[in-house]
């Protein structure tokens, strides 16, 4: 899996460190402010969509991951408790 090129999206997590479990994940702006928070039965295939080539992306997400200087997430025991 390529690394992304635009220079915001450099917190992008290394391949394999977002586990495949149920969880929560947020995306933060420099000022720790929180612009997103999602849930999702497997992380690691939720947050790859975020990571797709940016020309690929909705306009909306697209900004988003372009304001994000980060990514959070929380692993949960299931996906009913990510709610």
């Amino acid at each position: 899996m390529a690394r992304a090129t635009h220079p915001q999206l450099s917190y992008r997590p290394a391949p394999g460190e977002i586990p495949t479990n149920p969880g929560v994940y947020r995306f933060r702006d420099d000022a720790g402010r929180i612009l997103y928070v999602g849930k999702a039965k497997n992380l690691r295939a939720r947050l790859s969509n975020y990571f797709a080539p940016l020309h690929t992306l909705h306009e909306r997400t697209r900004r988003m991951v372009t304001t994000a200087t980060g990514v959070e997430w929380t692993v949960v025991s299931s996906d009913v408790e990510a709610l």
